[in-house]
């Protein structure tokens, strides 16, 4: 007796037909017949009452059908989470990230993650939010840390990490350096400068623009939100970032609190409703068991779609 025997006697008993049988298991129909005589055989019981039109299973092929199947069962589950710890052995990761994302720590994520699988080999990309949404739903990304403040395409979910506060920057002699606060209709005449086209801090920024009922002038742009900061202190415009990014400038700009208040919501998308590699799995249980783990308020609203 061996397994391909049984699996061939359970596949005929399930179809009551032994071409369809040898369909699911891709092998030949005479192959399946002789599996399960040579069963029977050697069990020394018929299994299978055969005529020339129908299968029909016997009384003792129903008593040995119902442990083969459950015996089956097992041995295919066993397989499949030997799979799942091969790929978390020797897995590949790919995931797409804002260029900031502070207040979350997405190094110390990655190192807490590499520790509990350093087989796992792990590439970050740096792309706007638009094509990151893309590439995870093409499978090119596993995950991606994004904005979701739009929602997200039919065919991801998603996670709120956090929710951070974007405020006005101006050089140190600009007009408005000294404003306790500045409206957004303020900003009408002046120039801007903006992450390339499809960012979602950039998309942020024209939403408030476009509430407050002007189309907002992109005087400069750049792929680098050092470089923003960097424009924007030596008064070649103005831009909108993350508090916590001028907080740690390196170049001399002045943050100014919006009104209203322009806040942004960022979190982990991935693709649902289809089958993810062992090390995404893993790798959304690990930063999403985390999130769970913050301070209210940091990660607490679920959005799924599809």
């Amino acid at each position: 007796m061996d397994l391909q025997q049984l699996r061939s006697f359970a596949a005929v008993a399930r179809h009551r037909h032994f071409t369809h049988a040898a369909t699911e298991l891709h092998i030949g129909q005479p192959a399946v017949s002789q599996h399960v005589r040579r069963l029977e055989a050697e069990l020394g019981v018929r299994l299978l009452s055969r005529t020339t039109r129908s299968v029909a299973v016997t009384e003792a092929g129903r008593l040995l059908l119902e442990r083969v199947e459950r015996a089956l069962g097992e041995l295919d589950a066993g397989v499949a989470e030997l799979a799942e710890l091969r790929g978390l052995v020797r897995g590949r990761l790919t995931i797409g990230a804002m260029q900031w994302l502070e207040p979350y720590d997405l190094p110390a994520a990655l190192a807490s993650f590499h520790q509990l699988h350093p087989g796992i080999d792990i590439r970050v990309v740096e792309e706007v939010a638009e094509s990151m949404l893309g590439g995870v739903l093409a499978d090119e990304l596993d995950v991606a840390f994004v904005p979701i403040d739009e929602g997200i395409p039919p065919g991801l979910s998603s996670e709120r990490l956090f929710e951070d506060e974007l405020v006005l920057v101006v050089s140190a002699e600009h007009r408005l350096a000294g404003r306790a606060h500045v409206g957004v209709a303020a900003l009408r005449d002046e120039p801007f400068v903006f992450l390339r086209e499809g960012t979602g801090l950039r998309r942020a920024l024209e939403r408030a623009a476009r509430a407050a009922g002007f189309e907002p002038k992109a005087s400069f742009e750049t792929n680098e939100l050092a470089r923003v900061l960097a424009l924007v202190a030596r008064g070649l415009g103005v831009s909108a970032v993350s508090r916590a990014v001028v907080e740690a400038a390196a170049d001399p700009v002045v943050a100014i609190p919006l009104r209203p208040a322009l806040r942004r919501r960022v979190g982990l998308v991935w693709r649902s409703g289809r089958h993810r590699t062992p090390a995404a799995n893993a790798f959304l249980a690990h930063v999403l068991g985390e999130s769970a783990a913050q301070p209210a308020g940091v990660a607490q609203m679920r959005a799924r779609r599809g």
